[in-house]
């Protein structure tokens, strides 16, 4: 095996060992973050639009991104803990 695979697997075990909890707290800081930003920027968008002149087809189109940007807000704030 490479020897510097097997340092490298050396090292996140030692930080594993040492930081655990840290790094869970990271990593999930870091999917509740990403979630809130994703989340915020497509709102953001999509209510940026509500100002255009759309044809009946594109408004219904337009409502139906609206209605499924709230219905799945609450599932991300619940699954990630996320913010929004």
């Amino acid at each position: 095996m490479n020897p510097r695979l097997d340092f490298k697997e050396l090292k996140y075990s030692i930080a594993d060992l040492l930081f655990g909890k840290e790094l869970d707290e990271a990593y999930e800081m870091g999917i509740r973050v990403g979630a809130e930003f994703a989340t915020r920027k497509l709102s953001f968008e999509v209510n940026l639009k509500r100002n255009l002149k759309l044809t009946k087809v594109e408004e219904r189109g337009y409502g139906y991104a609206i209605e499924a940007i709230d219905r799945v807000k609450p599932e991300i704030e619940r699954t990630t803990g996320a913010t929004l």
